[in-house]
C-alpha cells in the first residue's frame, strides 16, 4: 500500500499533466478539432454546393484553415471581403498609381467564388491575402495535385518562362487537399475591355507571355485542356493609354483542373486523349466553352496540345482583333479545324516576338478597334 508521499507525488504529478494541456490548447498548438458533418466527398459535389451548403462545408474546416494560419475572407452577397486593410507586398498582387478608375484600387479587397471549390482568405503567418482551392477529394483531382506539385517546385518554378500561378501552401485532411494561391486581381480577358485603357501593344506583349507559359508546358508535356483568357491572370492592368507606364506586367496562366501530363518516355503516339476535358465534371450538355472539332467526337484521340492552340486561338480571334491584319489572319491558323494544321506554342511565340520586334511602338500605341473584319 502506497504511502502519503507516494500519494501525494502522484497527484501533483497528475495536476501538472492538467495544467501542461490546459496551456497548450490555450496558446493554440492544439486547435484544430475534425468536421463534425460529413463533407462533400467528391470534387464534382464541392462545385456545385448552393450558397447554404457553400457556407456551411468551409465553416466545418475553419479550424483547420486556422491551425495553418488562415483567416477566411467574409461572405456576403455576390462576393466575399476582407476589410483588413493592407498587406506586405507578396510580389504577385500590385496596386497601379492611376488617379481615376483605379480597378486595382477598388477590387483587390474583394473575390467572387464561381463554385464551391475556391474561398479567399488571409494568411495570419504569412501576411498575404490568398485564394483556397479544393484540389483533390474522393480519390479525384490527383493529376491535378501532380502537376501543381511539379511545377511550383524547383527546377521548374525557377524558370522565367514557366508562367504558371504557384501554389504557396498545401493544407489536407483526411483526402481532401486545398492549395493555397496569391491572391490577384484580374485576367488577360478583362484587359480586352477597351474601357480598361490597355492599348494593343499592351494586350499583344501579354498574349506572347501566354504563348511563352503554353509552350512551356507543351515542352514539359503538360497539356491545359481549359487555355481560354479568362484562366490567364495579370499582375496588373497595364492601361498605358492612360498613364505612362515602363514596366510590363507578368502573366499567370491558372486552372488545372483539366490538365493531363505524359511520362518523358512516353511515345508521341501515346500522348493523346479521348474524353472531353470536362467529362465528370460538370454536364456536357451545359458546357459553356467554345467546342473544338476534336472535342466533337469526329477526331479521337486528340492531341491536348493542339487542343490548347485552338483555345488560345478561339478566343484571340473572338476578342484580340487587332486591326493589324498580319496579326489576326494569323490568329485563324490556330482554330484550324484540322489539329495537325495548327502552328505550336513555340511557333506562336516567334510570330508574335519577331512581329513585335519590327514593328513601331507607336503604331501599336493604340486601343483595340471595337470591331474589326479579318478579311478587312
Amino acid at each position: 500500500m502506497p504511502d502519503n508521499n507516494s500519494t501525494y507525488a502522484y497527484v501533483h504529478l497528475g495536476l501538472l499533466t492538467v495544467a501542461t494541456l490546459v496551456c497548450l490548447f490555450s496558446s493554440g498548438i492544439a486547435t484544430f478539432t475534425e468536421p463534425e458533418k460529413l463533407l462533400p466527398t467528391e470534387l464534382r459535389d464541392w462545385r456545385n454546393l448552393d450558397e447554404e451548403d457553400y457556407d456551411a462545408a468551409w465553416d466545418e474546416l475553419l479550424p483547420l484553415f486556422k491551425k495553418h494560419g488562415y483567416q477566411l475572407w467574409k461572405r456576403g452577397p455576390g462576393l466575399q471581403s476582407h476589410s483588413g486593410g493592407h498587406l506586405p507586398c507578396d510580389n504577385f498582387l500590385f496596386l497601379t498609381p492611376d488617379k481615376t478608375k483605379n480597378i486595382s484600387i477598388v477590387r483587390w479587397p474583394h473575390f467572387i467564388n464561381f463554385n464551391g471549390l475556391s474561398h479567399a482568405a488571409r494568411s495570419i503567418n504569412a501576411k498575404r491575402d490568398a485564394i483556397l482551392r479544393l484540389v483533390a477529394s474522393g480519390g479525384q483531382g490527383g493529376t491535378h495535385l501532380r502537376i501543381m506539385r511539379r511545377l511550383s517546385s524547383p527546377p521548374d518554378i525557377l524558370m522565367s518562362n514557366n508562367h504558371i500561378l504557384p501554389f504557396i501552401d498545401e493544407i489536407s485532411y483526411q483526402d481532401i487537399v486545398v492549395l493555397s494561391f496569391p491572391k490577384l486581381i484580374s485576367s488577360l480577358q478583362e484587359c480586352l475591355d477597351t474601357a480598361r485603357d490597355n492599348s494593343v501593344e499592351d494586350i499583344l506583349y501579354m498574349v506572347a507571355q501566354t504563348f511563352e507559359g503554353a509552350a512551356y508546358l507543351h515542352r514539359k508535356l503538360i497539356g491545359h485542356r481549359d487555355l481560354f483568357l479568362n484562366n490567364i491572370m495579370v499582375e496588373w492592368m497595364p492601361a498605358s493609354l492612360r498613364e505612362r507606364r515602363i514596366n510590363r506586367p507578368r502573366v499567370y496562366i491558372i486552372d488545372f483542373e483539366t490538365a493531363v501530363d505524359f511520362s518523358d518516355d512516353s511515345a508521341e503516339s501515346e500522348r493523346l486523349c479521348k474524353e472531353h476535358p470536362f467529362a465528370g465534371i460538370v454536364d456536357i450538355d451545359t458546357y459553356g466553352r467554345p467546342v473544338a472539332p476534336e472535342l466533337s467526337g469526329e477526331i479521337q484521340p486528340y492531341c491536348p496540345f493542339k487542343l490548347d492552340m485552338w483555345q488560345l486561338g478561339s478566343d484571340l480571334n473572338d476578342y484580340v482583333q487587332t486591326g493589324l491584319k498580319e496579326v489576326d489572319e494569323f490568329w485563324t491558323t490556330l482554330v484550324s479545324p484540322i489539329p495537325d494544321s495548327r502552328v505550336t506554342a513555340a511557333d506562336a511565340l516567334t510570330f508574335l516576338h519577331e512581329y513585335l520586334l519590327r514593328t513601331s511602338p507607336s503604331e501599336l500605341h493604340r486601343p483595340l478597334p471595337e470591331q474589326v473584319s479579318v478579311t478587312q
